[in-house]
């Protein structure tokens, strides 16, 4: 049985390099598409004309939410419209990994629900991804589930352990969540898929047009989905100037360009723009944990420190001003799209670095395995073209310091105006231990040109 590499992506990927996906060895990419019927991922054309461009296969799977609302027919017509005109490779899933307070019989029911709505919806045949744990324990036995395909996720090296479902038998095998892939700088999920993942290239779609409106199983149709566009803010453009243009919203190009302020753009800034006004929503996940905000803790280095981001525990904690959180204030945290913590990785550090002459902030995320744009977010820079020497930048790099010898600043020379608190604010650390640290027994004096360890 032959078997080909795979990956499955979703917005938490961020930019892909689709070339470097492919030299990589990468020969299959599961997309996800849609969740519930209330969330379009907002990468879902951009992943697909790209894997498309560069001769990967493609399929798309939907996370399903069980429950009595919405119900499992009409999650399975809004994952079908959702990826209406595209071409599918595979077989479209239906990912199930949450019970919603039902029982196994309930949650195996409505699975099966889906699976039929979505091959009687759209003319395709269908695969069910799960975990082991959840096969073992949270479905049950003679529904008839076991007709379906199974991609099967299990981090391990042995292959899959058997579950009483489907026995040993899978055609994909999801083995790893961390795996790292050229071309791609988030951590992601590596998969084996073989045979029976793929659609029968022999299967027609019926062209009775008193049937739902079908998506196309083969190349026969066209794609009517409008792809993404990347447009050159030019000198007058505002974001509602940019909006009417394409017909779409300003908050659907904030949301996708990560724009914490809609009225600061810049001439020359490149915006990625579905044009259409496709609705896609905002990236907020129904999944979230809490989180006590301690002293020091700034809304950037909590969302660092959980993988995610400022804009997305803003949106969901209904935050005006990012700025302004409190110590003791109970912050809800999203979480990724399996329900569980986001937590930092070990091999990852904080670190600052001092601007030095002729630096660049290309030049800065080589020399700490980061990107342009991490360091942007992580520092609110507007323009990235625009930093100067002694500026104090946040870098989030795998390199630690003091294993792998590389220079990050640790001293900061006192400027007019500054005071220790200021400093502490600026560095993301406790004015206390600076102080300490400088052994500074009062920190309201301190002198311009006074050198600091940080």
């Amino acid at each position: 049985m032959a078997s080909y590499r795979g990956i499955d992506v979703s917005n938490w990927s961020g930019y892909i390099n689709w070339r470097d996906v492919r030299e990589a060895g990468i020969e299959v990419a599961i997309i996800q598409a849609s969740e519930g019927t209330f969330y379009r991922d907002p990468y879902l054309h951009e992943f697909y004309d790209g894997a498309k461009e560069n001769g990967i296969k493609v399929g798309f799977y939907h996370f399903f939410n069980p429950g009595s609302s919405p119900t499992p027919s009409e999650q399975a017509r809004y994952f079908v419209d959702t990826i209406r005109g595209l071409d599918s490779d595979l077989k479209l899933v239906l990912d199930l990994e949450q019970t919603g307070g039902l029982d196994n019989y309930e949650v195996t029911r409505q699975a099966i629900e889906f699976l039929e709505e979505v091959r009687n919806y759209s003319g395709l045949d269908v695969a069910v991804y799960t975990y082991t744990n959840f096969a073992q324990y949270n479905l049950y036995e003679g529904l008839g589930l076991s007709e379906y395909p199974l991609w099967i996720a299990q981090l391990s090296e042995g292959g899959p352990s058997p579950n009483p479902i489907w026995g040993n038998k899978y055609v994909a095998w999801q083995y790893s969540d961390t795996g790292r892939v050229r071309g791609i700088n988030a951590s992601t999920d590596l998969d084996l898929i073989y045979d029976g993942m793929f659609l029968d290239d022999r299967e027609d779609i019926p062209k009775d047009q008193k049937q739902p409106q079908r998506i196309p199983g083969t190349r026969q149709e066209p794609s009517t989905q409008s792809g993404v566009i990347y447009y050159t803010v030019q000198e007058g453009d505002t974001l509602i100037s940019i909006a009417q243009k394409y017909d779409t919203t300003v908050h659907e190009i904030a949301v996708t360009n990560s724009i914490a302020n809609p009225n600061l753009i810049y001439v020359g800034e490149v915006l990625k723009i579905y044009p259409g006004n496709r609705s896609i929503v905002n990236r907020k996940k129904v999944f979230t944990t809490t989180y006590i905000v301690q002293s020091g803790d700034t809304l950037t280095s909590i969302a660092i420190r959980f993988d995610t981001t400022v804009q997305a525990i803003a949106e969901l904690n209904d935050l005006q001003n990012p700025n302004l959180i409190y110590v003791g204030e109970i912050l809800k945290i999203p979480t990724n799209s399996r329900g569980n913590l986001a937590a930092p990785s070990s091999r990852q550090y904080i670190k600052t670095y001092i601007v030095q002459s002729g630096d660049t902030l290309t030049s800065i995320a080589k020399k700490f395995n980061t990107t342009v744009e991490r360091i942007a977010l992580l520092n609110n820079i507007i323009n990235p073209n625009l930093i100067y020497p002694g500026q104090i930048l946040k870098i989030e790099t795998s390199i630690n310091s003091d294993t792998r010898g590389y220079n990050f600043n640790s001293l900061y020379t006192v400027q007019k105006g500054d005071t220790l608190l200021g400093i502490a604010r600026k560095l993301d650390t406790d004015y206390k231990e600076l102080a300490q640290k400088n052994d500074i027994t009062n920190p309201n004096l301190i002198y311009p040109g006074e050198v600091l360890k940080i």
